[in-house]
């Protein structure tokens, strides 16, 4: 069975390894990840190599069953799942949770955006811009990223020609920080900011993954725009949680859910166009020079 490195880039997009949209999709190297032709990583060597060299970020949903559990943001449990995400604790009245499977540290906080403000960040995302605007992405994804760049493998960050935060970002990167500060008692110091575009058209989605734990610390933040979605979490044992998460609604991943599940989006929960926002903040152990650190985050600090 050929392994991950025998798995060839998609010729008219921009995937490559176990990741696949519309436009790839049937293709050989996409219906051999799909069929499970290529050895796979699972959601157990995620789990487990996040802190060393031999690091892998993410495993394709094709490794993870269905989601028979489903978490309810409104009273941080989880139950079996009959008829799709919980959208409130209306939808599993009288059901008795499971006390064996927690995702600690998560939070879902509905309307934490306007639809007006969510106009207006998306309006500033689609507008041409003194900022770099769209790119495309793997997994029919689009992206904007603001902030330094990361060599993940090599483990640099690159912080040349790094600006100002987009002042259009500013009223809600403060939003942002003061809620998980005032929910953590911690300042929340944001380096990077990334929006993602996802598209029902393109076959958009993203593999579970755990945000990189060399730069980045122990809370991420996220907003999820235009569409309610389902995003679906995944421990090592392969068990799948489905999360509701309504239009506007803010997310904060800390403790287990950050680094003891998966989370990721799968493309059949795209049902037309979705833009996420997620936050981020430099680890407390990152070995890289102080003045880079105070550097960024000074930058990261400005509106311009």
């Amino acid at each position: 069975m050929p392994c991950m490195s025998q798995i060839q880039k998609g010729e008219d997009c921009c995937c490559s390894g176990i990741r696949y949209c519309g436009r790839c999709i049937e293709s050989e190297r996409a219906q051999g990840i799909i069929h499970q032709k290529f050895l796979l990583v699972k959601s157990s060597d995620v789990i487990s190599r996040q802190y060393g060299a031999g690091r892998t970020s993410s495993c394709s949903f094709t490794c993870v069953d269905s989601s028979h559990y489903g978490y309810c943001w409104q009273c941080n449990r989880i139950f079996l799942m009959h008829h799709g995400a919980f959208k409130s604790c209306a939808d599993h009245e009288g059901a008795t949770p499971n006390l064996d499977i927690r995702i600690e540290g998560l939070f879902v906080i509905p309307d934490f955006l306007s639809l007006l403000d969510e106009e207006k960040l998306v309006s500033f995302l689609d507008e041409p811009s003194s900022f770099s605007g769209w790119k495309h992405s793997q997994s029919g994804r689009r992206k904007q990223d603001f902030g330094p760049r990361a060599n993940f493998k090599k483990r640099k960050l690159n912080t040349s020609g790094m600006r100002g935060m987009p002042k259009q970002l500013e009223s809600v990167m403060e939003k942002v920080k003061s809620f998980v500060r005032e929910i953590t008692s911690k300042e929340y110091h944001i380096v990077e900011v990334s929006a993602l575009e996802y598209t029902s058209e393109n076959s958009s989605s993203i593999d579970p993954h755990i945000d990189d734990t060399w730069v980045w610390g122990d809370r991420v933040g996220g907003l999820n725009l235009l569409e309610d979605t389902v995003m679906t979490f995944v421990n090592n044992e392969g068990t799948a949680v489905d999360v509701f998460l309504p239009r506007g609604a803010f997310f904060l991943l800390s403790q287990g859910s950050r680094y003891d599940w998966l989370h990721g989006i799968r493309l059949e929960n795209i049902k037309h166009r979705r833009i996420s926002f997620t936050f981020r903040e430099f680890s407390s152990d990152l070995d890289i020079d102080r003045e880079i650190i105070q550097n960024v985050r000074k930058i990261t600090s400005t509106f311009v």
